[in-house]
């Protein structure tokens, strides 16, 4: 399980609850405005929540 440690999914839940949910809120609003695109909400999110928000709305503008 050391191959994937240094995903922000892991970083994220060690730090405090507020800090997780404003990370998970990001990934719901990224899954949001991707609902209507290829992968649909549940990729966009899942997708933001294991590699971050940031990637998945990089991914959302590319596509």
């Amino acid at each position: 399980m050391q191959a994937i440690n240094f995903l922000p999914l892991n970083i994220v839940f060690t730090l405090a609850p507020l800090i997780q949910a404003v990370y998970l809120l990001s990934c719901f609003l990224v899954g949001i405005f991707g609902r209507k695109k290829k992968m649909g909400f549940w990729g966009y999110f899942f997708f933001s929540t294991i590699f971050s928000p940031i990637m998945g709305a990089l991914v959302l503008i590319i596509t």
